[in-house]
């Protein structure tokens, strides 16, 4: 109860299995490969006074730093502030990478929209926590603090970096992969990584890389030195940037891809993405997978808010070792606010006719922390669990979260496969795959996808389902193309989707 809640506690969080537990039984040796189980994973975090968050067990530690434990930077910049008397300093350190290549130049609105935003993301760093204003070009500079390292934001700061950024100077190419490499190296100010500071990068680009400046290979191994460092979203403006760069940033390190073709909604966007961040502070989370003895992991992927390929920070084999069990998998979930995420499972498991019928353990999925200050309240651990059947009404069943995500997964690659269409100037095969991706939206209930593709077709007949025809527009803007595929990048939570199940197979693909 809301009137009951521990005063110290920071947050709840919910953990929740969705799955069709019975699979066919194998009826040829070998056969079991075949058969996997898939399973959604779903973490929701109710941050302290939410009066709908979830029954859990015991507080443990995790969260909001205390006045005692909380650390400052190692050198702190010369326009630094103590918080209040008594107060926590805000564990956020923002950097905000604002392109200031010549392109920016060309309209001159662009710059001016640009720096406008930065304006308002600045306002939404709160007082206490750490900030730096970066010039991206094909090199980095300073904008604020003038020095390499991070300010504490206070009005005064945020007037002096706001002076800052008008008198900066745009030139230059573009080279993205340095201006990460810039927050990379002032992140390095702060305590270790495991201190709770959540390390939140915002980058706002109008073009691509150059080659002349940094290569695509150069590229990739600065974004794959940044991953886990810290966290980046990452905002196009303008239509000369270059989607996979776009989404290669963000997907690796945890953030979000925006387009924003108004630029009068460009202060707006930045604000809401900096606020976001801000909010973010239940940091240390971590999702463990216990694997039964015998048991394959397959996969595991996030699947919402966006798609993304997940690497484990930490495995455990010495289950595997002796026998006693199967491999241990630890994921960080990153920093958190009012949020769910949701992760899609893969696992297979030996077949044994004994276990005919039997409801069986493969995997416990726990929510776990590393220890740093503030109080959470966790949940139970749930399992993942399979039954092999000979009853084909039980194993052809299709879990309704499984299936919207892998529908989540069909539109994006229809649409992906539309847009390879399009760009060859196959128009024909890219107005049908374009109808299956308005088709496969609807079901799936993903009204913004829906929005993003009227503006490539002209919807006719039933515009909400199978019925629907579109026609292909005479012309397409090339930023409408490109900001559908950022959307497509994206998910949306089940419910109220109208799903028509393509396939059957319970947990199986």
């Amino acid at each position: 109860m809301a009137g009951q809640e521990d005063p110290e506690l920071a947050a709840s969080v919910g953990l929740e299995v969705s799955q069709v537990v019975e699979l066919p039984r194998p009826r040829t040796p070998g056969a079991e490969d075949l058969m996997r189980m898939y399973a959604v994973i779903t973490v929701t975090v109710h941050r302290r006074g939410d009066a709908q968050g979830p029954p859990a067990g015991p507080a443990s530690p995790i969260g909001r730093a205390t006045p005692a434990a909380t650390a400052t930077p190692a050198a702190p910049a010369a326009t630094e502030r103590d918080p209040a008397p008594g107060a926590a300093r805000p564990r956020l350190a923002e950097v905000l990478l604002i392109d200031h290549s010549s392109s920016m130049v060309m309209p001159p609105s662009r710059l001016a929209a640009a720096r406008a935003a930065a304006v308002s993301a600045l306002a939404r760093i709160p007082d206490g926590a750490l900030f730096a204003l970066v010039a991206g070009g094909d090199r980095t500079a300073m904008i604020y603090p003038r020095r390499a390292g991070l300010a504490v934001a206070h009005a005064e700061s945020r007037a002096a970096a706001e002076a800052a950024l008008y008198d900066c100077t745009p030139g230059g190419g573009t080279a993205m992969g340095t201006w990460l490499e810039r927050a990379r190296h002032l992140f390095r100010e702060l305590p270790p990584a495991d201190s709770g500071y959540v390390r939140h990068a915002l980058l706002l680009t109008d073009g691509k890389n150059e080659p002349g400046y940094e290569t695509r290979a150069e590229l990739h191994d600065r974004i794959e030195r940044c991953a886990r460092a810290f966290e980046c979203d990452v905002v196009g403006i303008g239509d000369a940037w270059e989607t996979e760069e776009l989404l290669l940033i963000a997907g690796t390190l945890g953030g979000r891809t925006r387009a924003v073709e108004d630029l009068t909604r460009l202060p707006d966007e930045l604000a809401a993405l900096t606020g976001r961040a801000a909010e973010r502070d239940v940091t240390g989370l971590r999702l463990r997978l216990y694997h039964r003895a015998g048991v394959r992991p397959h996969s595991f992927e996030q699947v919402h808010p966006t798609r993304a390929a997940l690497a484990p920070v930490h495995v455990d084999l010495s289950g595997v070792e002796t026998g006693a069990g199967g491999p241990v998998q630890e994921y960080d979930i990153g920093p958190c606010g009012e949020e769910t995420r949701a992760y899609l499972l893969c696992v297979g498991a030996p077949y044994d006719p004994s276990q005919l019928g039997k409801e069986l353990l493969l995997t416990e999925v726990e929510v776990d922390t590393d220890g740093t200050a503030g109080t959470l309240r966790l949940p139970a651990a749930q399992p993942v669990l399979m039954r092999w059947t000979d009853d084909v009404d039980l194993y052809s069943r299709l879990d309704p979260q499984v299936a919207h995500y892998r529908h989540e997964e069909e539109l994006h690659r229809t649409f992906e496969e539309a847009c390879a269409e399009l760009k060859s100037g196959r128009r024909a095969p890219a107005e049908a795959l374009l109808g299956t991706a308005w088709r496969l939206a609807a079901e799936a209930g993903d009204t913004a996808m829906q929005d993003h593709l009227r503006r490539l077709v002209r919807v006719q007949g039933g515009a909400q389902g199978e019925q629907a025809e579109v026609e292909l527009l005479p012309h397409i803007a090339k930023f409408d193309l490109e900001a559908a595929r950022i959307q497509s990048s994206t998910t949306v939570l089940p419910g109220g989707a109208r799903h028509t199940p393509r396939r059957p197979g319970g947990g199986r693909r």
